[in-house]
């Protein structure tokens, strides 16, 4: 017994940081935008406000320079700006700023690791006083064979529609199937590999894997929940008044850079 999501192949494939921004960025759901990539920030940060949103600015590659902010400091520039907003107002204190880093572990090398890792950027990013600071790591990476997939038990949908279905066992209905499970045994352990980084509890940190299809699909593998509250940033206790004005100004001059991204809740 096959199950159709399962007879599809992963394909090795790498973006740059900036290709990974843009995707993550334009990530879509059948309901429309789809920011998981940022809950932490947008979020987690602040669960009440985030309901009063009604969606965010967001605007990549940013020089520091072009901000305002002192020259010749990491990070050169901030990868990520997120800025929420609803018909009322903008909300510049409630924005969140993301260091992107992008790893491509192998099956020779599985322990690959980013050039940096960006914890000297958000460390630069709290001393910069912004608000709400998370870095983020994404792991694209190699398909693994046949023989190294784990083997997993699968329950299919029952058709409720045939007779005797209210008696069919789903122990004996279950499929063995075999899952590329590399993507998030890597993001699992570039977390471990974070957490004993020092930084302050109120910077989220988060790492996820992108698998590609030969179908054309693109998907974000997560690792286990229990690192969950990881992700979830705080307001950063040096933020600076001086550098909300700055995001201000900055938005202002240079409204072009910045996409319009719709927040879609489920009540709506």
């Amino acid at each position: 017994m096959t199950d159709p999501f399962f007879n599809r192949a992963k394909i090795f494939k790498t973006l740059t940081e900036n290709e990974v921004i843009e995707l993550l960025l334009g990530w879509n759901s059948e309901n429309g935008s789809d920011l998981r990539a940022f809950l932490g920030g947008i979020y987690w940060s602040n669960p009440k406000a985030y309901w009063s949103y009604e969606g965010v600015y967001s605007a990549k590659t940013i020089l520091r320079e072009e901000l305002g902010l002192e020259k010749g400091r990491k990070p050169g520039d901030i990868d990520i700006i997120i800025i929420p907003f609803n018909s009322q107002q903008i909300f510049f204190e409630h924005c969140s700023v993301y260091e992107v880093k992008v790893l491509k572990p192998t099956r020779i090398k599985p322990y690959r690791n980013a050039n940096s890792l960006g914890v000297t950027q958000v460390k630069g990013l709290v001393d910069d006083g912004f608000p709400i600071i998370s870095l983020i790591h994404v792991c694209m990476t190699e398909p693994l064979t046949e023989v190294e997939k784990a083997i997993i038990k699968c329950s299919p949908l029952i058709d409720r529609e045939i007779e005797g279905w209210e008696t069919k066992n789903f122990v004996d209905e279950t499929i063995d199937v075999k899952v590329d499970h590399f993507s998030m045994w890597s993001s699992e352990n570039q977390l471990k590999r974070l957490r004993v980084q020092g930084l302050e509890n109120f910077i989220g940190i988060n790492s996820f894997g992108l698998d590609f299809w030969d179908d054309g699909n693109v998907s974000i593998c997560t690792h286990d929940v229990s690192y969950t509250n990881l992700s979830t940033a705080k307001k950063n206790p040096k933020m600076k008044r001086s550098t909300i004005q700055r995001l201000k100004l900055h938005f202002t001059k240079f409204r072009h850079k910045y996409k319009t991204i719709k927040i879609y809740h489920p009540s709506e």
